[in-house]
């Protein structure tokens, strides 16, 4: 198989291999925090005695503005592999034009760059959304165990 790519096509994929280390550190960044939250004794001390609405959002504001990139990530990247379709169709008709002629020869370059940055495009943004899911949840369950850490001891004497 031939590796070689266009400029353009390069170009994208360096985009998306650091959109994809981005996605990456953020999620396990975000996840490995998160964990140690499940700790009741870690909660506790965070928060000694019942946090209000406004130091829980102060808590939860950071994680959230996070999270809120992998979906920025993932709308790029899935614009990115479609701007590399774009271009590598594009090339593949210029080259065309500039043969004068219509054969699978003349279109398979264009046609492999196109294909090639749509599929990398694909496998970056699929990851990122299931990483922003998997984190809203993740900070949804804590939000959850917070509450019922003071719901409990309000109930027992």
């Amino acid at each position: 198989m031939n590796w070689t790519f266009s400029i353009p096509a390069i170009l994208i994929f360096i985009l998306l291999f650091c959109f994809s280390l981005t996605s990456f550190y953020f999620f396990f960044r975000l996840v490995l925090g998160l964990h140690k939250l499940k700790d009741r004794n870690l909660r506790l001390e965070i928060f000694p005695k019942e946090p209000t609405e406004t130091e829980l959002e102060l808590f939860f504001s950071p994680l959230e503005r996070t999270i809120h990139w992998l979906p920025t990530i993932a709308s790029l990247s899935m614009l990115l592999g479609l701007l590399g379709t774009v271009i590598g169709i594009n090339s593949a008709f210029g080259a065309m034009e500039t043969q004068g002629k219509v054969s699978l020869e003349v279109l398979a370059g264009g046609i492999k760059d196109a294909l090639n940055t749509t599929i990398v495009g694909l496998l970056v943004a699929i990851p990122s959304l299931y990483f922003h899911r998997y984190a809203e949840n993740k900070i949804r369950y804590i939000s959850e165990l917070l509450v019922k850490d003071f719901s409990n001891s309000d109930e027992t004497p």
